[in-house]
């Protein structure tokens, strides 16, 4: 029975950090002087954790309506057992990350996503899956450079809670892996970088150059809100810890 779809949110705690701005060279220390450079004519231009919240909210909304979808349409996907019980993990997950977004102050950009593959996303598994894999690819990249970002501008717990998504998300990945019999089903190492993410605000681009930031009459899907979550699921809030 596939998750019933209504209204939903969660609250978390508020930040000390949250309404300190990130400035472009914090953001950007990493780069190097050479990058620093670059944006010298902008120094009076700040980012805050608002904006940063704000991407991260529509990210999580676009894989809420993701996983909403592929669970909508089980059958097609051959999505059965305990990969249908994973995905409904997985989507219940996702839910919470948005939810801790929108708690924070985030508003997602837009509730209206594309997909790479248009409908035949939803059709067709192989398609499907391989969207699956670029989507927590994406994921993996964007959260290191959220975790690079926060620890730049000081923000030391917010770059612990980045490293909490990234941990979560590596499972998604993995249970891709698992569900179309690769070997083996846990192959990384270490996470993988993407050139072009070298800040957490270069997302929404790289997620648009993917496919999935450019809705047209008959590959569009909307976000709506997960009702049913998976009683399996734990830890629904990043974990209390200090920074010495």
């Amino acid at each position: 029975m596939s998750p019933m779809i209504s209204k939903a949110s969660q609250e978390a705690p508020t930040d000390n950090a949250f309404s300190k701005p990130l400035r472009r060279r914090q953001v950007l220390a990493a780069a190097g002087a050479a990058a620093a450079a670059l944006v010298d004519a902008q120094e009076a231009h700040a980012l805050t954790l608002t904006d940063y919240f704000n991407i991260l909210a529509t990210g999580e909304a676009l894989f809420v309506t993701f996983y909403e979808n592929a669970l909508q349409n089980q059958a097609a996907l051959a999505l059965h057992g305990q990969v249908y019980d994973a995905l409904w993990a997985i989507l219940t997950e996702e839910q919470i990350h948005y939810d801790y977004a929108r708690s924070r102050g985030g508003t997602a950009a837009t509730l209206l996503f594309s997909m790479p593959h248009g409908k035949d996303t939803f059709t067709r598994p192989d398609f499907f899956w391989q969207t699956q894999q670029l989507a927590e690819e994406l994921t993996n990249a964007a959260l290191l450079a959220w975790i690079g970002d926060m620890a730049a501008a000081g923000h030391w717990r917010l770059a612990q809670v980045g490293g909490e998504l990234m941990q979560v998300e590596g499972g998604h990945r993995a249970v891709g892996r698992a569900a179309t019999h690769a070997r083996p089903w846990e192959n990384w190492a270490f996470g993988l970088r993407n050139p072009n993410v070298k800040s957490f605000t270069d997302v929404p681009a790289a997620v648009k150059a993917a496919g999935f930031l450019s809705p047209t009459a008959g590959n569009q899907f909307s976000f709506t809100p997960l009702g049913n979550f998976h009683s399996g699921v734990v830890n629904t809030n990043p974990a209390a810890m200090a920074v010495a």
